[in-house]
């Protein structure tokens, strides 16, 4: 992946996931890049082929990890079929456990602890 199809945002990864010793390290950071990517639109729609070139591993890998994450709730998947029974689309959608995390991990510290009063 060149420099320019590079993301620039932030992703998010809450303790639940962090800290799951059944997740791999990669499915965690994994988790991380879906969530930035749902951000947008509220889903992800990103292939397994641009996740596997992210991550240097097959599309197989990518499948199993996300299998694995949705095996665990910590996201649900939709397959998008058209009208002859065609997979058209897939969305992966953050748990809704963990979708509420994500807006305030932004705004929940609005002060920088720089900016405190100071009695000196």
């Amino acid at each position: 992946m060149n420099e320019q199809n590079k993301p620039s945002y932030y992703a998010v990864i809450p303790s639940e996931v962090r800290y799951c010793e059944e997740l791999k390290y990669p499915e965690r950071l994994l988790y991380g890049e879906i969530t930035a990517l749902a951000g947008k639109e509220g889903y992800c729609f990103a292939t397994n082929k641009y996740f596997a070139e992210l991550y240097h591993v097959i599309p197989g890998t990518i499948s199993r990890w996300i299998s694995h994450l949705e095996s665990l709730g910590f996201v649900n998947t939709e397959i998008i079929k058209d009208e002859r029974n065609q997979v058209i689309e897939r969305r992966i959608y953050i748990n809704c456990t963990y979708r509420d995390v994500i807006p305030n991990t932004y705004t929940q510290n609005k002060q920088y602890p720089y900016k405190q009063k100071c009695s000196i």
